[in-house]
């Protein structure tokens, strides 16, 4: 086993698909796994689900039709303070399995640290619609209609969440637990064309308590909404797209005062759930998982999370530094913003402004080379430098490794060599340890395998 730490996120599925033993001899054997980030609570195949962009070379090779919830046995007695007690995954491929009761005493006997891991998804396609009476922590969008995501200023979420982690921390063995830091902005969403949060009447009772014009901000949305969905059906100012969406950010403030209540809603929410960690014993390790779209592909993202923050809650961070993908993604999330925001632009020319304005293009191809080009393995490295320098070294740095996450059209392949390379690089610049991501589920063996040559090679196994 690894003498640097080596952790895999991993769901219930790759258990119950191949078995605990079987399943723990091999992260041990071939990339010296000595922790567990388990997906107990998820709704989303990417975190907890079989492999979503084709089947590796272990597991079942067919669908598993996630529906998700809890995938392990929930204790009532510890939601007594909350109205949502049922949210069993009703799967039935989950049923009799419990991840955590059924996995940690074995990973415990051989020496590995076990984590709760939990990624509150940007995405909007992700509905908890198994799970009777979710819809009570649901949002509100701009135009007052009832979002897909739960609140962040909800206090009901927020207990319930409390209830969860006080559940997990009671009753089982854990070292830690990962909260993956996803979501938008309303603006944001506004900017892919997506629907909004933020808008229900927790956080239009913040905002009355700012001192900030609810009517004038909801009007403000309202319009760049409007505006923006002209551009993408082919609207062209005659001063220009981004002359005019400054335009209305310029006439509207709200909207900026309210991105900014936003911001602090969802910082407040994870620092709130490291202290709720800590809260059984101090002892207990919280980490976070920065998304990609924040630390390497959106500006504005980039703008409202100054990594220095992390280093206040986190004991440990795992930046989402996925290189090989990152060519499709990259020219995927640039082609977005062109049919938006940079519409004035050519796709050439919003590609490479983003890439100039983010300090990308010594790590990319050129925008019709990029997906089968992925970014060159030295952006893990200076990420992960960057990252450090950032905290001031307050939190240990695990870079996430993608060893089998893809992208859903064409991009580069996750071959050994390119997991070596990121891998290698992830040290270079000054990794604590590494976190094989996405999921253990998509993951090749010899993907992992080539993690556990490089921790070898380096003498660190």
């Amino acid at each position: 086993m690894a003498k640097t730490w080596v952790g895999i996120q991993i769901g219930a599925i790759s258990f119950i698909d191949e078995g605990v033993e079987a399943v723990l001899d091999i992260l041990q054997e071939k990339a010296g796994v000595n922790a567990l980030l388990i997906s107990a609570l998820s709704w989303s195949y990417g975190n907890t689900g079989r492999a979503a962009y084709g089947f590796p070379d272990h597991g079942v090779a067919e669908p598993d039709n996630l529906q998700g919830g809890a995938f392990w046995k929930v204790n009532p007695a510890y939601y007594e303070g909350t109205t949502h007690r049922h949210f069993d995954a009703p799967d039935p491929l989950y049923k009799g399995f419990d991840t955590l009761a059924d996995v940690i005493p074995a990973a415990r006997k051989r020496g590995m640290q076990v984590y709760t891991y939990y990624c509150e998804t940007s995405s909007s396609g992700i509905r908890h619609i198994w799970q009777p009476g979710f819809h009570q922590f649901l949002d509100r969008d701009h135009w007052g209609r009832v979002a897909t995501r739960p609140s962040l200023l909800n206090p009901g979420y927020r207990t319930w969440w409390n209830s969860v982690i006080d559940d997990w921390f009671s009753n089982h063995e854990l070292t830690g637990m990962l909260w993956g830091i996803e979501r938008h902005s309303p603006l944001m969403d506004l900017f892919r064309g997506d629907s909004t949060t933020g808008f229900d009447q927790y956080f239009v009772a913040e905002a009355r308590a700012r001192g900030i014009d609810v009517q004038r901000a909801l009007e403000g949305y309202r319009k760049i909404d409007a505006f923006l969905a002209g551009v993408r059906a082919g609207d062209r100012p005659r001063d220009g797209v981004f002359v005019t969406l400054l335009r209305h950010l310029l006439h509207n403030p709200e909207v900026l005062m309210w991105e900014k209540m936003w911001l602090d809603a969802h910082r407040s929410m994870y620092h709130e759930v490291a202290g709720m960690i800590r809260f059984s014993d101090p002892k207990h390790e919280v980490g976070f998982g920065i998304w990609q779209v924040i630390n390497t592909y959106n500006p504005y993202l980039r703008a409202q999370y100054d990594q220095a923050d992390y280093g206040v809650s986190a004991d440990f961070l795992k930046p989402v530094l996925y290189n090989t993908p990152a060519g499709a993604r990259f020219a995927n999330f640039a082609d977005s913003w062109h049919k938006s925001i940079l519409a004035d632009a050519t796709p050439d020319g919003a590609y490479n402004a983003l890439a100039t304005i983010l300090g990308l293009n010594d790590y990319l191809a050129p925008r019709n080379e990029a997906a089968m080009a992925g970014f060159k393995p030295e952006y893990v490295r200076d990420w992960t430098a960057n990252l450090i320098a950032d905290t001031g070294g307050r939190s240990k740095v695990y870079p996430g490794i993608g060893v089998g996450v893809g992208d859903g059209g064409k991009s580069k392949a996750i071959t050994p060599d390119e997991v070596s390379a990121a891998t290698h690089a992830a040290f270079d610049g000054g990794a604590h340890g590494v976190l094989i991501s996405r999921n253990y589920s998509e993951a090749e063996l010899a993907g992992l395998a080539a993690v556990g040559d490089v921790i070898k090679a380096r003498g660190l196994w």
